[in-house]
């Protein structure tokens, strides 16, 4: 019987000693026709492989999903890869069918786009395998049977597609933030901010920042900077914060704000700092009001 898989099995040209679970460690293995299949590497394998297709997939669509509800549909995938060791003839396409559906669903649900969504990670499936192809040609990886369903590699594959998202994503962190810099960088400009003590800090000079709190403008610290943590939690637990309401597209929002004097663009002024009602990652230190803007 052939042992099929998602994608591929790893196995080691050596005998088990028995045809159940070996007592090895590690890895444990199953015989399938003198071939030891490790299990670990099969789930491991799929799981990984699995997770990176749903979660591109989902991207593509621009579907919104949870990373748990991926993570549980990938870990469909990796079961019925398992299951699918002892299954043989036309069930095997059957079983890889219904495991890509039912993966599918678990992850983002039912919608009009999950036949879409099926056919999408149907498709990144040919082009992973397709990349994996390149990483047994890239690594000299001899494969073990005429349609290339098993391999033989020391160092199992989702090490390797592991490490190439990670470079990949790295990558992409990269020129991201470099394109942000470019954009935004035009638009800083270093500030002075007194707390307790003087602090430099990098600001954003936002035209449509026009929030007051009884006539002082308000300005939002996005990254943290010097002191700024620790005088804000003693103001606040101190009383002598403010709340301030802000109106994000969700509505409207009441955030805690203190008292400070910003230097600006040549402009020494009383401001209150605020935390954004949503998290946000920025390069600049603090978005200024529209009245520091302008010169």
């Amino acid at each position: 019987m052939q042992a099929e898989v998602r994608f591929f099995v790893r196995f080691y040209k050596k005998w088990c000693p028995t045809t159940k679970f070996c007592n090895n460690f590690p890895p444990r293995c199953i015989t399938i026709e003198n071939m030891n299949v490790y299990v670990e590497y099969v789930v491991l394998d799929n799981f990984v492989l699995d997770f990176l297709l749903l979660f591109a997939a989902a991207k593509t669509l621009k579907l919104p999903c949870k990373i748990w509800r991926v993570v549980l549909g990938a870990a469909v995938g990796a079961l019925c890869a398992v299951v699918s060791v002892w299954v043989k003839g036309a069930w095997t396409y059957v079983v890889k069918a219904a495991c890509l559906a039912a993966m599918c669903f678990v992850a983002v649900g039912r919608g009009k786009k999950l036949f879409w969504y099926i056919l999408l990670t149907c498709a990144y499936t040919f082009v992973l395998g397709g990349a994996v192809v390149g990483l047994f040609n890239l690594f000299n990886v001899d494969y073990l049977n005429s349609d290339g369903q098993f391999y033989e590699m020391r160092v199992p594959l989702f090490v390797y597609v592991l490490a190439v998202a990670a470079a990949a994503f790295l990558c992409y962190s990269i020129v991201a933030y470099l394109r942000q810099a470019k954009k935004i960088l035009p638009h800083t400009v270093k500030i002075t901010v007194q707390l307790d003590k003087s602090y430099t800090a990098l600001g954003f000079c936002d035209s449509g920042n026009t929030l007051c709190h009884n006539g002082v403008p308000v300005c939002f610290v996005t990254k943290k900077f010097g002191g700024f943590a620790d005088y804000f939690a003693k103001q606040v637990l101190g009383g002598n914060a403010v709340d301030v309401t802000v109106a994000t597209v969700a509505g409207s929002k009441t955030v805690k704000a203190v008292e400070a004097r910003v230097v600006a663009n040549g402009k020494d002024s009383k401001v209150y700092l605020a935390l954004p009602a949503d998290k946000c990652q920025t390069i600049y230190n603090i978005l200024l009001s529209n009245e520091f803007c302008g010169g």
